[in-house]
């Protein structure tokens, strides 16, 4: 069969529930998107196309993000010395019953800590949980307000 698209024209196009859609209708229903009728004169053909919905994956949504002012925790390995002065620096706190340090959002992505970043608020009898290494953790941080400094 040849290609009706190679040199034809389209006449008409009909929707749904126009009048010469009935049958296609009947056997794609929902999955219908048009009805098309091409001629092409070189050949005196005319086609009969239909345009249907092959699928309908759901629509992709980028992972949530918390917002930059959110506290998230993070973890260190025991001999990253040059990381822990960095988070110091930055002003993040070490809660040592938690084993993780305590920052904004915004900070542990200029630190490029994202990965780092604990999906839930580490729990005081299991501080020891290994660091997570997948790239594409769906981030849900830990939000609570500052607490006050008394400095």
């Amino acid at each position: 069969m040849t290609n009706p698209r190679s040199h034809s024209e389209v006449r008409k196009t009909l929707r749904p529930g126009d009048p010469g859609t009935r049958r296609f209708a009947r056997d794609w229903g929902e999955r219908l998107v048009c009805v098309r009728y091409r001629v092409d004169p070189s050949k005196r053909l005319r086609y009969t196309t239909v345009e249907i919905v092959a699928s309908t994956p759901k629509a992709w949504r980028p992972p949530s993000r918390p917002a930059p002012s959110a506290l998230v925790y993070v973890r260190t390995g025991g001999d990253e010395w040059e990381l822990k002065q960095r988070l110091r620096a930055a002003r993040a706190v070490w809660e040592p019953e938690l084993g993780a340090w305590r920052l904004r959002y915004e900070t542990a992505v200029r630190l490029k800590l994202r990965r780092r970043i604990l999906l839930r608020r580490p729990s005081a009898r299991s501080p020891n949980l290994p660091i997570p290494d997948h790239p594409d953790l769906a981030i849900s941080a830990h939000k609570r307000e500052n607490p006050s400094r008394n400095s």
